[in-house]
């Protein structure tokens, strides 16, 4: 990536429920000329059944083509439109429910979001490690909660995380305490 597009950001057009929609709506939005990009490509192809854990797979561009990106995908006579809208029930759900609650979805992430996500991703990769950094997620999750910036998909995230966190240390304590009597 150049310096130009570090500039100008890239922000979240859209979330999908599969890879290969994702890709397809990439590859109609790179035939118009605009860069897309898929930051969670590898986890969806790898952690396949992990990938709502995280709220569906990003489609993100650069902040200075994100109207345009819009209405290539709004656009009626476009053949990927269709399919991205059946498709999307994760950031429907997610955008009806923020419009419930009085909140708008500009399609940025903004610090107290990322903070969550990042306490959901330590949580969720914390049990491959058979919970070594179960503390330090739980410390990210509370961090992200009582954050005044966070939105209802990034609360969302965060209570997630912090569950999985709390029971993650109380298995560790388990274990410790199991331990310590063999040890003992």
């Amino acid at each position: 990536m150049s310096s130009s597009d570090d500039d100008d950001g890239l922000v979240v057009l859209t979330r999908l429920g599969d890879l290969t929609t994702a890709q397809l709506v990439c590859g109609r939005l790179e035939a118009d000329g605009i860069a897309a990009y898929l930051p969670d490509e590898h986890m969806a192809t790898q952690t396949w059944h992990l990938h709502w854990a995280i709220g569906g797979i990003r489609v993100q561009v650069r902040k200075a083509d994100l109207e345009r990106a819009r209405e290539i995908l709004a656009h009626p006579g476009s053949d990927i439109a269709p399919v991205a809208e059946s498709a999307m029930e994760v950031s429907t759900n997610a955008t009806a429910s923020d419009a419930a609650e009085g909140q708008d979805d500009d399609g940025t992430i903004g610090p107290g979001d990322r903070a969550a996500f990042r306490a959901l991703r330590v949580a969720l990769v914390s049990l491959w490690l058979m919970g070594l950094i179960h503390p330090y997620s739980l410390w990210l999750a509370l961090h992200a909660l009582g954050r005044p910036d966070v939105t209802a998909w990034g609360r969302r995230r965060a209570w997630i995380a912090l569950f999985i966190s709390l029971a993650g240390c109380a298995w560790l304590g388990l274990l410790v305490q199991r331990f310590a009597r063999l040890a003992g």
